[in-house]
């Protein structure tokens, strides 16, 4: 690979996905790389308007040239626009935070969240990815693998998030029969050990294409309440599916 191009990439990825404040001498140590061949890096991206430096601790953020690049990348293709219109229903039919993720390797990758419209809101952001198999957006994507299409992806038992998380292959395979059988994916505490969500897959020609979750406090959760969400998260999914079908019948993916 050209390296001075994996540096900008590295770069790029250290400070969207951080949550520390990023200085000049951080990024360096972080990313493994002189200060001196970094720092014309960062002056390079802040006068193009990729990345802004706070005046005052000197850390540097991601600036509005990224964000009108994924703008672009997500209104090129109005497929985009019509899920994100179903998840706003599921959204307000349950009052609870809807996000939407791809499949990417073995990560489910975040592409849109919006958040409830109650006072409780969720820490996570798009643009982030997880290990597949320990969210519910994950398994839904996982859904139609075989047991050994499954052996591929995770060569290795699966790493421990938190107490709930998966162990192993084999766990994992159990939950995705179900998932076949009930059309619904569950995750509950295996990725924030508060955190319960529950996901559709959104599938054409035979392909699943994306998935859907909604995701909630755990003491939210009970029969009632799963069942209730489960009823709205369905409907959603043939409806997505149908105007799908409907309107971009060529469709191969959404990313």
């Amino acid at each position: 690979m050209h390296q001075p191009t994996l540096r900008v990439i590295k770069t790029l990825e250290l400070i969207a996905n951080s949550k520390e404040q990023l200085t000049l001498s951080l990024i360096a140590k972080k990313i493994n790389i002189p200060v001196g061949t970094l720092s014309p890096i960062l002056q390079t991206l802040q006068k193009q308007k990729y990345i802004k430096c706070n005046p005052i601790n000197k850390s540097y953020s991601l600036d509005f040239k990224i964000l009108e690049l994924s703008y672009n990348m997500k209104y090129k293709n109005s497929i985009f626009e019509l899920i994100k219109k179903h998840m706003k229903n599921i959204r307000d039919l349950t009052n609870l935070t809807c996000q939407m993720g791809i499949l990417k390797e073995n990560n489910v990758l975040y592409l849109e969240k919006l958040d409830a419209n109650d006072h409780i809101q969720l820490k996570s952001f798009i643009g982030t990815s997880y290990p597949a198999y320990a969210t519910s957006l994950g398994k839904a994507l996982l859904s139609n693998k075989t047991k050994n299409e499954l052996i591929m992806l995770y060569p290795k038992n699966f790493e421990k998030i938190t107490q709930n998380t998966l162990k192993n292959i084999d766990e994992l395979y159990e939950q995705i029969k179900e998932i076949k059988k009930e059309k619904i994916a569950l995750e509950s505490g295996e990725m924030n050990s508060q955190i319960e969500c529950m996901a559709i897959n959104i599938e054409h020609n035979q392909k699943i294409i994306a998935a859907i979750s909604i995701s909630y406090p755990i003491f939210y959760s009970n029969k009632e309440f799963r069942e209730k969400n489960k009823k709205i998260l369905i409907e959603e999914k043939g409806k997505i599916e149908k105007a799908i079908n409907l309107f971009f019948a060529d469709l191969e993916n959404i990313h």
